[in-house]
């Protein structure tokens, strides 16, 4: 089923009119900022096609997919929007990469962490080991500052962790699966995600699933740490030891340190804690 939807979206952007239509839409919606559409003449005259009734037909394909219609204005659906919204990023992406020094110490082997740009792809790690990997919008490293670069990607990493955590994917919002996996390399526990409807294999450390819960938040809160506006890659520092409590119900067991004050917690997978120690 997921395959078929993916070659009915394709085939509706293969011809050239619906192609157009999509983009005089979006052009109008974001050029603009009106929101309200085009009626069928102004879409028409956009478009510019002789036949009136060859262009009916081909918007009529868009219809309840891509393009809905509102009294007489025709505008683009959500889905409509993010299709769009990514075709115009894949294509302007930069053909360059750009590393970014973070200050940071691996936690696994203490070489020096980077983020790393390629491609439409934000990475952090260090030469050995991959610790994060988002996408960002590929005008970002162009047209902003390398904090105001760092500040917006902490956030979708932040937002990218919680869905995993809550059950649904970052990329597609299907429904993810959930395994624990204790011979992963290089981690020796890792939660696994895997998405029911695009197949994207998502990865959390045991500590990311409790990132939105309150009362981690309030120990980090305690200690002087905002942890929502704390980038993910700056807080694996206050990652401690980690151990298996119960392999067969996914439970796991790991110290958060911050300024000398531990808080031992034990997890789920699923982002529920159910017990918390400060010490």
């Amino acid at each position: 089923m997921v395959q078929r939807g993916i070659d009915s979206a394709l085939d509706l952007l293969s011809n050239e009119t619906r192609f157009e239509i999509i983009a005089a839409l979006a052009s109008q919606r974001f050029s603009g900022g009106d929101t309200s559409g085009m009626t069928f003449t102004e879409l028409f005259e956009a478009v510019s096609r002789d036949d009136s009734g060859n262009f009916n037909y081909h918007l009529k394909r868009l219809l309840d997919r891509l393009v809905t219609k509102t009294g007489e204005r025709y505008r683009l659906s959500h889905g409509g929007v993010q299709l769009f919204s990514l075709l115009q990023a894949t294509t302007y992406a930069p053909g360059y990469q750009e590393v970014i020094p973070l200050d940071l110490s691996c936690p696994l082997c203490e070489q020096e962490v980077v983020g790393t740009y390629r491609e439409g792809y934000f990475d952090i790690g260090c030469d050995g080991h991959l610790l994060l990997e988002t996408y960002v919008h590929p005008t970002w490293i162009e047209s902003l500052s390398t904090d105001e670069f760092l500040r917006r990607a902490g956030i979708l990493l932040h937002h990218q962790i919680e869905k995993i955590a809550s059950g649904f994917c970052p990329l597609c919002n299907g429904s993810v699966g959930f395994t624990l996996q204790t011979d992963d390399d290089p981690y020796p526990i890792q939660y696994h995600y895997p998405c029911k409807q695009c197949g994207t294999e998502l990865q959390l450390h045991p500590p990311q699933t409790v990132f939105h819960c309150v009362e981690i938040g309030q120990f980090y809160r305690n200690q002087r740490v905002e942890l929502r506006e704390t980038p993910p890659w700056e807080l694996y520092e206050t990652f401690g030891e980690m151990t298996m409590v119960n392999e067969d119900r996914a439970h796991v067991r790991f110290d958060l340190t911050v300024d000398g004050d531990t808080a031992v917690v034990t997890v789920d997978g699923q982002g529920n804690v159910l017990s918390l120690e400060e010490r």
